[in-house]
C-alpha cells in the first residue's frame, strides 16, 4: 500500500508540511508547585535560611546566641537580611549546629 502523499509540496520550515493553520505550537503551561519566593538579595535569602534552621534545632535567637558566642541582635539583623555575615561567622553557625557549610548555603 503506497504511503499518501499531501497534495502540495511541503514548505520549507514547517513540520511535516503541515499547513501555517495545522503547525502544532508550545503554549507554556503555569507551573502547577507552588514554591514560596525568595526573597532579592542573597542576605535576606540566608537570613531566611538560618532562621529555618534555627527553627529546626528549637533555639531561640537568645539561646542560639549564648551557645554560638554571638550577640542576640546580629543573629536577628541577619535573619531579616539587614546585615551580612562573615564567613568564619558562617563556620561558627554551621559547626554549632553540626551541619556542613554547604548544608548552610543550601537553596540559597
Amino acid at each position: 500500500m503506497p504511503i499518501p502523499r499531501l497534495p502540495y509540496p511541503p514548505p520549507s520550515g514547517r513540520p511535516n508540511g503541515l499547513p501555517p493553520t495545522m503547525v502544532p505550537t508550545f503554549t507554556p503551561q503555569p507551573s502547577t508547585v507552588l514554591e514560596r519566593p525568595l526573597p532579592r538579595d542573597v542576605s535576606s535569602r540566608f537570613g531566611v535560611r538560618l532562621r529555618e534552621l534555627r527553627r529546626q534545632h528549637n533555639m531561640t535567637q537568645l539561646r542560639m546566641a549564648t551557645v554560638f558566642g554571638i550577640d542576640r541582635s546580629f543573629i536577628s539583623d541577619v535573619e531579616r537580611g539587614r546585615k551580612s555575615i562573615s564567613l568564619p561567622m558562617l563556620e561558627v553557625i554551621a559547626l554549632g549546629m553540626r551541619i556542613s557549610l554547604s548544608d548552610l548555603l543550601r537553596d540559597l
